[in-house]
């Protein structure tokens, strides 16, 4: 077992040949910090996406006509809800309304919460608002003609509320010209999971022109949303650690070409190869650990304090400067990152030392 002292040695010779280390250091950390970034913002992301899908939305049921949504009536929801298996289903509106002075379409979705007169608008939403002096209401402009109501409040913008406002059902209707019959889509319980996927084929099945997408398969499809995109980051990730190994594999040869004379020196006094192995060890798990934890925390800052500047726009695309993220951590990819960071970093380092410590030490001091 390792003595205290020989511990304490091996931290004074790591302090004293810093600047040998602080290469490695910097580079290791930067490595960690653009891996833990991809995956803190795609997991976070996937999260926000995922908590979307409530127990009772079994399956989504939405309508096609000629290519495009059509609304649901009351009709599909009478004949869906006597279906065996079938246990509830809930018309939902929401839809986009045209904000013609940006050029932008805003979701809108309803909430029954709200009184007709009220609306909650997302951050960004009430920053676009106030650029046209919409502080504390907002004109609608319908076919009826200008609906005015008034900001409630205003919410963070995730990847879910970001471009959002929330208001009544009456008043959704109202704006997207739907009446009080028809919905955007419907959400479907079925209790038994085993019977959903047939349900799900059976309502196709009796309404030709609907789409009903199951639970499981919007779960699929998320999580395969920013795989494109988290994989370049990978790609650039592979790029970088390969670079990383081949810089590391060069500086640690100039380094114990150095450090060959001390090592020898090591040995001469009494130091075994077991001793030097673990002496470098020591050292170089210092280094490895402080360069991991301080990569992880730098980049979980970075994420969910700052929102990731720049990274964001990559992975989300414009207009989402104002999106937070919502800290979520996935501590087996954490640790996978761990076993496939620094035991590789180790063995670049352990491996060429001892090569060194076991050569003939006459030779090394010659």
């Amino acid at each position: 077992m390792l003595s205290r002292n020989f511990i304490d040695y091996s931290i004074k010779l790591l302090l004293k040949d810093k600047t040998e280390y602080f290469f490695s250091f910097i580079i290791f950390t930067f490595i960690v910090f653009i891996l833990s970034t991809v995956l803190f913002i795609s997991d976070s992301i996937k999260y926000d996406l995922l908590s979307t899908l409530g127990n009772q939305d079994q399956i989504i049921v939405t309508n096609t006509k000629s290519g495009k949504y059509f609304p649901l009536n009351e009709n599909h929801i009478n004949t869906i809800l006597q279906l065996d298996g079938v246990e509830n289903v809930q018309g939902k509106v929401d839809g986009y309304y045209n904000f013609s002075q940006s050029s932008r379409l805003i979701h809108l979705i309803a909430d029954d919460s709200l009184s007709d007169d009220e609306i909650i608008v997302s951050k960004d939403i009430k920053l676009l608002f106030k650029i046209f002096h919409y502080d504390k209401e907002f004109n609608f402009l319908t076919l009826d003609g200008t609906l005015t109501k008034k900001i409630k409040s205003v919410i963070a913008s995730n990847i879910l509320s970001s471009n959002t406002i929330f208001a009544n059902s009456d008043v959704s209707r109202e704006i997207l010209q739907m009446n009080d019959e028809q919905y955007s889509y419907l959400s479907v319980y079925v209790p038994n999971d085993n019977e959903v996927e047939f349900l799900a084929r059976k309502i196709m099945d009796i309404f030709p022109n609907t789409i009903a997408i199951s639970k499981t398969q919007l779960q699929s499809y998320y999580r395969q949303i920013f795989y494109y995109k988290g994989g370049i980051f990978m790609i650039l990730y592979i790029v970088a650690m390969l670079t990383f190994f081949i810089l590391l594999k060069n500086q640690v040869s100039s380094v114990l070409t150095e450090q060959k004379k001390q090592i020898a020196i090591l040995r001469s006094i009494g130091f075994s190869i077991k001793d030097i192995i673990s002496l470098k060890f020591i050292q170089n798990s210092v280094i490895a650990l402080s360069s991991y934890f301080i990569g992880v925390l730098t980049s979980y800052i970075f994420v969910f304090i700052f929102d990731a500047p720049i990274v964001k726009n990559i992975f989300l695309g414009e207009q989402m400067e104002n999106i937070i993220f919502t800290p979520t951590v996935d501590f087996r990819m954490h640790f996978l990152i761990f076993l496939f960071t620094i035991i590789p970093f180790l063995a670049f380092i352990i491996i060429p030392s001892w090569k060194v410590a076991i050569e003939d030490i006459s030779e090394i001091m010659k």
